[in-house]
């Protein structure tokens, strides 16, 4: 299959040798959106040199383009001789139902950024695959038409303000009709020799055929970046804007110095888009001075990074005041629901109380502050699954003796059933880092400590449905409890 990172097409293009060589009839360019605008550039610089204005070049809007009129333009001559390019940006060949809870999600993150266009047309793709009309989710009851087990979060006024804008603009949802089949039947067909095929998208399936017939005959150029929050994921999302800010400031003659850029990394977090917008501003801002600083930073741009909610956590269950406060406000500027927040610092508080159980258990008697983790997996880990194993057979029994007997007729002996419960240190027991890390967090606790704090908590709960002092008040009070030492 021919694929490739985004990092290798200048080797790909010098391979290729001269335009009028020919090439791949068809290139499929996926993954983070400004990496996907770039290569996408310089493939079509690589053919046309100067494409705008040129009649060898037609672009289609693949939001609303229907497949049969962008095949019969790239299977037809252009009236001027040489290569045709021919463009299906933003392309929806591999969103199906199953993807509509993911477009859902992107069209909510874009309301939250600001970008109402990106928003409307991942919001009309998912109504698109689901069959449904935007009166139909406007309409009574419309909410429930949205994929079983959607979240739209503690505030569903984005999607109200998505059918406003569509409303405003005159947008539709654009009709359904099997694209991706279409697609791959011409594939196969094959293109005339000089006329290509450009298709942009933000996500691939790679168990379609498409996508294996699009790497069969032609060329797919992987864009995609890690999106997770392992140390293995952010290293590389910290080098593609390290390499992003050398493209971008070279031709400039600035450069920034590391402070300055883990400043910007901090402001701005792994969002491409607006990463180069600050960019763009530094550069202004400083003028005719190379050096960027981080003082230009701080002096500059104001904060954007969704933080996400571990960080608060884990600031909570650190007991670092400080911190929690700071990722508290954060968070409420992201558009997160208080009690979203009050519910994710009760899982950790109900977490470190199973964890304190075993501390203080004779399962956990291998168990001593300090603890380092090769002892942990060598001497505890053992001892915490077994803990678990005595916890969920005490609660099946449990369990089993409040279970109702029958009313009437001969008593029926029932299968044990097994109990179901969050309530375990080691869900995945191949993985003991966190339960050490947990474990660890727990002895910054005594157990009445804890114990108060889920007493705290029930009472923050009740603040917060009836109250109306503000929220971020309440929270702020409930850290400032549980984080006092």
């Amino acid at each position: 299959m021919a694929e490739i990172k985004y990092q290798q097409l200048a080797s790909h293009l010098k391979d290729l040798g001269q335009p009028a060589a020919g090439g791949p009839g068809v290139y499929l360019i996926h993954g983070e959106d400004l990496l996907v605008a770039g290569v996408f550039d310089e493939i079509l610089r690589w053919f046309l040199p100067e494409p705008q204005g040129s009649l060898n070049y037609e672009p289609f809007d693949g939001t609303s383009a229907d497949i049969g009129d962008v095949l019969a333009a790239v299977n037809t001559f252009s009236l001027m001789p040489g290569t045709k390019v021919v463009a299906l940006k933003d392309a929806r060949i591999f969103h199906t139902k199953e993807a509509a809870s993911g477009l859902l999600d992107q069209a909510r993150k874009a309301h939250t950024d600001g970008d109402m266009a990106k928003a409307a047309r991942c919001f009309l793709r998912a109504l698109g695959q689901l069959g449904l009309a935007i009166e139909d989710v406007g309409g009574p009851g419309g909410r429930d038409r949205l994929p079983a087990g959607f979240d739209p979060g503690g505030d569903a006024g984005w999607i109200d303000a998505l059918l406003a804008h569509c409303a405003a603009n005159n947008l539709v949802v654009p009709a359904a009709a099997d694209t991706a089949g279409m697609l791959e039947r011409a594939i196969a067909k094959g293109f005339p020799r000089e006329n290509h095929l450009l298709i942009t998208t933000d996500a691939v399936d790679r168990r379609r055929s498409l996508y294996k017939a699009l790497g069969e005959s032609g060329m797919i150029i992987d864009c995609s970046v890690p999106s997770g929050d392992r140390k293995a994921d952010r290293d590389v999302q910290d080098a593609v804007l390290s390499e992003h800010v050398k493209s971008f400031l070279g031709p400039r003659r600035k450069s920034m110095n590391a402070p300055a850029f883990q400043a910007l990394c901090g402001m701005t977090g792994f969002n491409l888009g607006t990463f180069s917008h600050n960019l763009e501003m530094l550069a202004d801002y400083v003028g005719s001075r190379a050096d960027i600083t981080a003082e230009d930073v701080q002096a500059v741009l104001t904060r954007s990074k969704k933080d996400p909610i571990y960080e608060f956590t884990n600031a909570v269950t650190d007991r670092d005041r400080d911190r929690a406060f700071f990722f508290l406000n954060s968070l409420l500027e992201g558009g997160m629901h208080a009690l979203q927040v009050l519910s994710a610092i009760a899982n950790q508080v109900r977490k470190l109380l199973v964890a304190k159980g075993f501390t203080e258990s004779p399962s956990g008697a291998a168990w001593h502050r300090g603890c380092s983790y090769p002892q942990f997996q060598k001497s505890v880990m053992s001892a915490v699954v077994q803990h678990d194993r005595e916890l969920l057979s005490l609660l099946e029994t449990w369990e089993s003796d409040l279970a109702e007997a029958p009313v009437e007729g001969p008593k029926k002996k029932k299968a044990k059933a097994k109990a179901a419960t969050d309530l375990v240190l080691a869900k995945n027991p191949g993985n003991a880092f966190p339960v050490y890390q947990l474990i660890k967090k727990s002895d910054g606790f005594s157990r009445e400590e804890l114990l108060r704090a889920i007493e705290l908590l029930s009472e923050t709960d009740s603040q917060l449905k009836s109250s109306a002092l503000d929220a971020r008040l309440i929270l702020e009070r409930l850290i400032w409890q549980i984080c006092e030492k």
